[in-house]
């Protein structure tokens, strides 16, 4: 009902019944979630866990030459680039070597390590796109199949990704089969026994001090999963762009226990730790200073950014497991040292701040994901003691 009163806008659940009433808004993405939210609840009836998350499977060569097929799971929340790198094929291009892209938003996870898809189209934010380093995505998105919302189109049917006039927050509906070779032909995953591996990334955007790539414990990564962090985007509430935010699973569309969803992932992850690898990605950058003393929220010093081909890089070296980590001193994760394909020297922290406003940075941090973590009180044990990622 969008005609009802905007400053009254609500969205009402009844997963009970199978019944979402949206009340002052005509938002697609809504219409959209308005199912995967009761699909997800009713999964979890079934012992399965709903997840807001990419899917894809890649093929890598390791270090010894050999091909390895693992299924990839992308978590993160809007305009991540969750997306973009569930949709890359990363570089991987020796013989053997690609990617199959199986889902885009919301995928259902089953004990076992299969998963369950659920659309055949994909929402991504339009924003800029291009053709260069998002080819996969670029060649989908001006087929005459998309569904744009938000996105300036011409009267000779010319796509404006770049044109911002009517908002940032820019979408397009492309549908797999516009994906062409690199698209999957199941909207499924298959079973970790028929794979050697899965590889699970948390997608942030942060822009001080979370570094470029973790590699995570289970215990860690069952704690950034109750964490969902990022910053506010235009793709959420452009009035508070570039604050912290966290979501539970980077999944806004919770319904229930969220302890209950953060205890089943961390059981999934136990049940398969010897196939299982996590990682936390940050594809914003290192080095931003924001003046937040009067809310003005202005950003005083300019980051090193993270670009997409870099991040492409990144992963490609996380399938060939051919990169290098080190301890990091201030999150106790292993973090990238070396990686073929980006200069991990330039995101040196001591590039950009002094070491009283490194600690400055991570002591905030770590307090709010303290204050954060207070309110699952029926968490497992094992994941609140990580709370000092």
């Amino acid at each position: 009902m969008p005609e009802w009163q905007e400053k009254d806008r609500q969205i009402l659940v009844f997963p009970e019944i199978g019944v979402t009433y949206v009340l002052g808004s005509d938002y697609y993405g809504e219409a959209k979630k308005g199912f995967l939210r009761m699909a997800m609840w009713a999964a979890k009836q079934k012992g399965m866990l709903g997840i807001h998350a990419g899917a894809k499977i890649v093929k890598a060569k390791d270090v010894a030459g050999k091909i390895k097929r693992y299924s990839m799971i992308l978590f993160g929340l809007s305009a991540t680039g969750k997306t973009t790198h569930a949709c890359h094929d990363h570089g991987l291009l020796q013989d053997g070597e690609g990617q199959e892209i199986v889902q885009d938003d919301v995928v259902f996870i089953r004990p076992d390590g299969s998963t369950l898809g659920s659309e055949r189209g994909f929402y991504l934010k339009t924003g800029y796109l291009d053709p260069k380093v998002q080819p996969i995505i670029f060649r989908a998105a001006i087929s005459h199949n998309t569904i744009f919302e938000n996105v300036m189109v011409d009267y000779l049917g010319n796509v404006h990704f770049d044109d911002i006039t009517l908002t940032e927050n820019g979408r397009a509906i492309i549908q797999r089969d516009d994906l062409g070779a690199d698209k999957s032909e199941s909207v499924n995953l298959p079973a970790l026994a028929e794979l050697d591996g899965m590889i699970i990334i948390f997608i942030t955007r942060r822009n001080t001090v979370v570094p470029i790539a973790s590699r995570l414990t289970l215990e860690q990564a069952a704690a950034v999963f109750m964490l969902g962090e990022s910053v506010e985007t235009s793709a959420g509430d452009p009035s508070r762009t570039g604050e912290s935010v966290r979501e539970v699973g980077t999944n806004p569309f919770i319904v229930g226990d969220e302890a209950f969803e953060g205890n089943w992932f961390y059981d999934f992850l136990k049940r398969h730790s010897s196939k299982v690898q996590c990682y936390l990605l940050n594809t914003g950058g290192i080095g931003e200073i924001r003046k937040e003393r009067d809310g003005s929220n202005k950003i005083l010093k300019q980051a090193v950014r993270v670009e997409i081909p870099e991040m492409a890089a990144i992963i490609r070296g996380i399938v060939r497991n051919s990169v290098s980590w080190k301890r990091d001193p201030y999150f106790d994760t292993l973090v990238l040292k070396k990686v073929n394909g980006v200069q991990m020297t330039k995101f040196d922290l001591s590039k950009f701040y002094s070491q009283e406003q490194i600690n400055f940075y991570v002591d905030k941090l770590k307090r709010e994901r303290r204050e954060w973590f207070k309110r699952f009180e029926d968490l497992n044990p094992a994941i609140l003691n990580e709370v000092k990622l």
